[in-house]
């Protein structure tokens, strides 16, 4: 009798307990983000690339050759440099400046014209004087100083004293085919340098 009593109240709590554990409803799953819909981007658009531009060969300095100068040519440009000296003596001799400006190039007489230039040759000058001073037996401290300001200044003070004799052209060297150094030479066998002169205009003119 009492273990009927026992299944009676231990079957209702099974079917309960069974009830309680069954499989759960699936959960439906949360609904999904709206995705805000957005403009696609562009693509940058690529720069212009300049095509390479072409490489020119370096151009190679044509190295000038004084045994190209012809006896022909030698022998008729030192005839050409000694008239244009023996001009230039005349022109010196007698203080004409202006004379003397036509035989310059533009660019020696440009330098000529600067003031480092007149500067430097008032020093020179200036220690000339003393040592001619010296010689003669005077104080060479007395010796005045004389201020080369102009071209003009440097030809009457320096040229005419120095330039209005120069002797004859014993030699010529030509540095292109139209440069030449005119020389005088001396008892000794010494060369000196008389003038740098360039063809310009199918005359000869003093560079330096």
């Amino acid at each position: 009798m009492m273990k009927r009593i026992g299944l009676i109240f231990i079957l209702p709590l099974v079917l309960v307990l069974s009830c309680g554990t069954g499989p759960k409803p699936e959960e439906s799953p949360p609904p999904a983000e709206t995705v805000e819909a957005q403009a696609p981007v562009p693509a940058p658009i690529p720069e212009p690339v300049a095509p390479p531009q072409p490489v020119s060969a370096p151009v190679e300095e044509k190295v000038f050759d004084p045994y190209s100068i012809t006896e022909e040519k030698f022998v008729s440009t030192k005839i050409d440099v000694q008239a244009l000296i023996d001009d230039l003596n005349k022109i010196i001799r007698a203080k004409n400046y202006n004379a003397w400006v036509d035989f310059l190039a533009e660019s020696y007489l440009k330098e000529i014209n600067s003031q480092a230039f007149l500067e430097e040759r008032t020093e020179e000058l200036y220690k000339r004087d003393q040592i001619v001073a010296s010689n003669l037996g005077r104080d060479p401290k007395r010796v005045p100083k004389k201020i080369l300001r102009t071209a003009k200044d440097y030809f009457d003070n320096v040229v005419v004293p120095s330039r209005s004799n120069d002797p004859k052209v014993d030699d010529i060297d030509f540095y292109s085919e139209n440069q030449v150094t005119a020389y005088t030479v001396n008892n000794r066998g010494d060369r000196r340098i008389l003038y740098n002169l360039e063809l310009i205009d199918n005359h000869w003119k003093i560079i330096n």
